[in-house]
Parts: C-alpha cells; structure tokens; sequence
C-alpha cells in the first residue's frame, strides 16, 4: 500500500513570507498602541496630581479654620518664629501642627516629590527639604478671598504674576516644567482642581486669556499684583517676589465684585516683578 509521505501544510509551518507577515503585523499594532498606553499613563498621573492639589488646599483651609483664617504663608510659625519664605516651610506648618502626618500630598508623579522622611515633633526639620515640594502658592490670601483665586499650581518657572511656566522643558522634572502637550494643573480657593492648557507650546507661558486682557489668575485679583510663594530646589531657593508698595488709603477695597487689594499688593498700573 502506497503511503503519501508529503508534509500536511500544519506540518510545514509558516513560510518566510507569512512569517514576515506576522511580524509586520505584531509591529503595526506595537506601534498603534504605544500613544494608548501614554495617554492611559500620563492620565493616571495627572489625577494622582490633581488629587494631592486638592489635599494640600483642604488641609490649607483646615489650618486657616485655627489660624484666623490666615493660610500657612502668612501666620507666624510658633515652632520658628518667622513667617513662612517658601512653600516648602509654608506646608511644613501644616506637618507640625499635624494636620497632615505625611509628605507624599506635597510632590506630584513626574516632578518633584518627597522622600517620606519627615523627623520628629515638634520641629519636624527633615520635613519637605529642598526639591521634595513640587507646589506653589498665591501668598498673602486668606480662607475668605474669592473662591475663583488660583491658591495651589505647579511651581512656576519664575516668581512673576500672573505666574508663567516653562512649555520647553515639558515631561521634564526641572523648575516650571509643564506636562507633555502643555498642560498643568491648577486649584483654586473654592477647592476646584483642574487640567489647564498653557497658551503656547514653546519657552515662558501662561494660562490663556479670558478677555480683557486678563486671565484666571489676574481677572479674580484685577487691580492688584499677587505675590508666588516658590518652592525651594536642590541647589537654592526661590522665594517669594519682593512686596510692591502698599496702595494709598482709600484704593484698598473691593471693585466690580472682586476682592479687595491684600497687603503686599499693588494697583495695576504697578510694574509686575520680572
């Protein structure tokens, strides 16, 4: 009996041709999946920063709520006697009068970030060293100022108002950098948290206008220059911008619905501090 000994096609396997097929598939689909997988990752990282901002302005409330509604940047520390140059030593009150119990809300996924090591009561001194606080501060606000007021953003690559950020170091863990595609985020007085679209994609940006002229820091704050309370990093400090003159007597109230020019602050016809 003649038996047919020619392999069967699954006993041949693939050819060269439908191997490279395969391959180029694999590839193809690699490569479409790629961006997915980026999105997917900077989107969890963007809320787990989102979600520190809003813990560091509600344990801000909470201090004011025991402080006369002052925030941390402005009442006199009980443990240092000073008041507060950076917003690392601002949050570092919020450690020391054990409002919070860690570090971790203090730093953002793809920025700056705390060891977890935070020393011992009462001083607290091994606390929010230079580069493990990625947050700055509108200083000199207090629970009561408008709700729409940024309070807690991103450090700044300058202490400028309105504030502006660094769109070319993008993604990168440096002074002002900006998240890949330009965004930072932002939360206000009211405890509102949110991803914000720079006005540019390159060099020293700030948030888009809202007309007028103004935008979402300067539009709440119209009349008045605000000071940017920075975090120290690796290296120096960067403090907060010098205090322009108090104006005269009689321009310190509030105007059109916004709030009334702060201590430490100047009317709009004041050089910004550059």
């Amino acid at each position: 009996m003649k038996t047919n000994t020619q392999p069967t096609a699954r006993q041949r396997g693939f050819t060269l041709i439908e191997l490279l097929v395969v391959i180029a598939i694999i590839a193809t689909l690699a490569a479409l999946s790629v961006p997915a997988i980026q999105t997917m990752l900077k989107a969890g990282k963007q809320t787990e920063a989102i979600n520190n901002c809003r813990q560091v302005i509600m344990a801000m409330k909470q201090y004011a709520q025991r402080n006369g509604s002052q925030y941390p940047d402005a009442a006199t520390d009980p443990v240092t006697g000073n008041t507060a140059r950076s917003s690392n030593e601002a949050f570092r009150s919020l450690i020391r009068q054990r409002i919070v119990s860690e570090e971790k809300i203090f730093g953002a996924p793809a920025g700056y970030k705390p060891n977890g090591v935070i020393g011992t009561s009462p001083g607290y001194e091994q606390a929010l060293l230079p580069g493990e606080v990625h947050w700055a501060i509108t200083a000199g606000l207090t629970d009561t100022s408008d709700g729409g007021i940024p309070l807690v953003y991103e450090n700044p690559a300058e202490p400028t108002w309105p504030p502006k950020w660094n769109a070319s170091a993008a993604g990168q863990i440096r002074p002002g950098r900006t998240w890949v595609g330009s965004q930072i985020v932002i939360g206000r007085q009211d405890c509102s948290v949110s991803i914000v679209d720079l006005d540019g994609a390159k060099g020293l940006v700030t948030v888009p206008t809202l007309g007028a002229g103004l935008d979402m820091f300067t539009q709440p704050t119209e009349g008045s220059t605000m000071n940017v309370l920075m975090p120290e990093l690796p290296g120096g400090t960067i403090g907060k911008t010098p205090s322009p003159p108090i104006p005269p007597e009689g321009e310190n109230k509030a105007r059109d619905g916004f709030p009334p020019l702060l201590p430490g602050s100047a009317p709009a016809s004041s050089p910004l501090n550059n």
